[in-house]
């Protein structure tokens, strides 16, 4: 262990006591906890979007309380469209100083210690530390750090989305079910209104994600078989703007020439929001465009390669209170990466969504 290390485990406090305490008195209430910093597992757009999910129940379970994220440049405009955060404060050292003794809660959702965030919970120093799940490191685990009040472990396939369902929370509290909470103007672009032609089902094709990607002649299968050739005339599909959509594009127009396919400009990542917003039905590699499909409450296929704990994990945040039409689609064999997102098992997939299509192609 470097120098560092060793000096930032050994000026980090030990909790644990306390946290004992706290449990069998009353201490720790909703009614007690004026404020609460948030800081995400990661920078993905994924990640902050089944957050935002957190925020919303974090609202109701503590209404009186001011609510701050921390946050990256990536992750960034999703929680300033969460209508319940108060304040986003950038991950940097003079942030830190600046929010020190701030917080009353900072709620700690990464997965493992790292000397950034260890550093920074030394700065901020809040009134109390909750953390959930964390994986052991070789030089930072649960047996040498005890900076925490409160830890929530979970399953390894526990879906991200209801951690604080499986907390001490739920059971102090009566908590919302998870639901995404993303808020965009009403009215659309006038820009992203033009990329739909009028009076045809808006298909948003969203196959390419950071680290995984329908096969295009997969996905061109699925939609020559799910789009009957009476439907064809009647369905625009519109694919997402990636750095190598074209190229994309242009075998997937190959494979599939019956179908009318174009491609997104590059957008903002507010302008893609109102793109997901406006379309009629989003299909979605394991990525941020599925969970943004979920949180505007989008009619969705997913496609997952079969790896778990992955798939529970990351499964699809359906709005519990809605009815919204989802189907997933797995690999055909269980594999060990979640990024093998090949050889997928479709028949069933192709079947409900051309009954689908033709439901509301009648409506």
């Amino acid at each position: 262990m470097s120098l560092f290390k060793k000096l930032l485990v050994a000026l980090l406090p030990n909790r644990q006591d306390k946290t004992r305490q706290d449990k069998t008195n009353e201490t720790f209430q909703p009614r007690h906890v004026n404020s609460i910093l948030f800081r995400p597992l990661g920078y993905a757009l994924g990640d902050a979007v089944v957050h935002t999910a957190h925020l919303k129940q974090l609202k109701s379970a503590f209404p009186q309380a001011k609510i701050g994220v921390l946050v990256s440049p990536t992750n960034q405009a999703i929680f300033a469209h969460c209508p319940v955060v108060d304040q986003l404060i950038p991950r940097k050292l003079r942030n830190y100083l600046k929010q020190r003794k701030q917080w009353d809660l900072l709620l700690d959702f990464e997965n493992n210690f790292n000397s950034s965030s260890l550093f920074a919970d030394l700065l901020l120093k809040p009134k109390w530390i909750w953390i959930f799940r964390k994986y052991n490191k070789k030089h930072y685990n649960l047996n040498n750090i005890k900076n925490y009040d409160y830890h929530s472990p979970q399953a390894d396939n526990s879906p991200l989305s209801h951690y604080l369902n499986h907390s001490f929370l739920a059971e102090i509290v009566d908590l919302p079910a998870p639901c995404s909470d993303i808020q965009i103007p009403e009215k659309t672009p006038e820009n992203i209104t033009a990329l739909w032609p009028a009076h045809k089902i808006r298909l948003l094709l969203c196959p390419q994600g950071s680290k995984r990607q329908i096969p295009p002649q997969e996905l061109a299968t699925f939609l020559r078989k799910a789009i009957s050739e009476d439907l064809c005339k009647k369905v625009q599909c519109l694919l997402s703007y990636t750095a190598t959509a074209n190229e994309y594009a242009q075998t997937l127009c190959q494979a599939a020439p019956e179908i009318a396919i174009q491609c997104s400009p590059k957008t903002s990542l507010t302008e893609f929001f109102s793109l997901i917003a406006s379309s009629d039905f989003v299909i979605a590699v394991d990525g941020g465009s599925l969970h943004l499909a979920c949180a505007f409450n989008k009619p969705l296929i997913s496609f997952f390669a079969n790896c778990e704990p992955n798939l529970g994990q990351w499964t699809p945040l359906i709005n519990p209170n809605l009815a919204i039409p989802h189907y997933r689609i797995l690999t055909k064999e269980k594999i060990a990466h979640s990024n093998n997102t090949k050889d997928f098992d479709m028949e069933d997939g192709i079947h409900w969504f051309k009954t689908y299509l033709h439901k509301i192609s009648l409506e």
